[in-house]
């Protein structure tokens, strides 16, 4: 599968106010971070509530630009990217917000909220517009005689299947997908994510699945990336990961998860303390005031991501 989406040590620092005399406070919020993303393929990324996820997404959907790093996007270098070469590629990865309602104008209909893209993007005509809105609510589920009504006139179900179905109307090659699923009841989650299966084999979309559920990103994921405080701790494989995680990180994490089975025994492994502050992070590992594995130079020295037994680990721990 062709790689359409290259991201190599992408970092993204925010500046904060700390009052008008004090300097302002900068918050490492994603670090030095690399993956590729090959057509037809998943990628989810998990962490906790905090760890950068979102703003990985923000990136890769260009809303803003990374601190340093490059992103390749079908082959093009957003750094050396025309006004219209990043036109065209915004058409081509398309976000889906965690909150639909959110993400959806209460004062603009259904189907003008559909239309909109193709109005600015294309040079389709009205009828043809109509036409494609009508298709595209019929594939995602949803009735093309609703197309009039208006966002709060839908379940929370039906409203997710709004937003994707808006954000496949330019036929992009990449979605990001920023916890589609978590706002939603457990049956109808169940129906978005066949949804969001079957779509992604009939058009060949490549996914950046967001989430902290890991039961999901397990059925759902070809390749898993672990983010802790803005940093790649962990990635691979979705088999390989879940069958035998190495960090310590994802170790507690998948103890988390829970699993169907009653019987099942499976050791807690219970975090202690919480994430540090992005403003105030770490020296050495980020991870290393809450890792039962700490060495001595954890606290001192960075790790990064070294390949071992088919994915790639960041810890001293690991590799020692």
């Amino acid at each position: 599968m062709s790689v359409v989406l290259q991201a190599r040590h992408l970092t993204r620092h925010y500046d904060v106010s700390r009052g008008f005399f004090a300097q302002p406070a900068v918050v490492q919020a994603l670090v030095d971070v690399s993956f590729d993303l090959r057509a037809g393929e998943t990628l989810a990324v998990v962490g906790e509530s905090g760890s950068g996820k979102s703003t990985l997404a923000r990136l890769l959907t260009m809303i803003e630009e990374p601190t340093s790093g490059s992103l390749t996007i079908g082959g093009i270098d957003l750094a050396y990217a025309t006004p219209q070469e990043r036109k065209k590629l915004r058409s081509e990865v398309q976000i889906v917000f965690q909150n639909p309602y959110g993400s959806l104008n209460p004062r603009q209909t259904v189907g003008g909220a559909l239309e909109e893209p193709l109005k600015i993007n294309t040079d389709m005509s009205a009828a043809d517009r109509a036409a494609a809105v009508a298709s595209m609510m019929t594939r995602v589920g949803l009735r093309p005689e609703h197309a009039t009504r208006y966002p709060h006139m839908f379940s929370g179900g039906q409203r997710q299947r709004i937003a994707i179905a808006r954000s496949l109307m330019l036929r992009p090659k990449i979605l990001v997908l920023d916890e589609p699923v978590s706002a939603l009841d457990v049956s109808i989650r169940a129906q978005v994510l066949n949804l969001l299966a079957d779509i992604q084999q009939e058009f060949g979309l490549a996914y950046v699945f967001i989430s902290h559920d890991l039961s999901v990103v397990k059925h759902i994921a070809d390749q898993v990336m672990v983010v802790y405080l803005g940093h790649a701790v962990e990635a691979g494989s979705a088999a390989t990961l879940f069958a035998h995680p190495q960090h310590p990180y994802t170790q507690a994490l998948l103890s988390a998860t829970p699993v169907a089975n009653p019987g099942a025994k499976k050791e807690r492994i219970v975090l202690q303390g919480e994430m540090p502050s992005p403003f105030n992070p770490p020296s050495g590992c980020a991870f290393h005031p809450r890792c039962r594995a700490v060495l001595g130079r954890c606290s001192v020295d960075v790790p990064v991501l070294q390949d071992k037994d088919q994915r790639q680990v960041a810890c001293w721990a690991v590799h020692a």
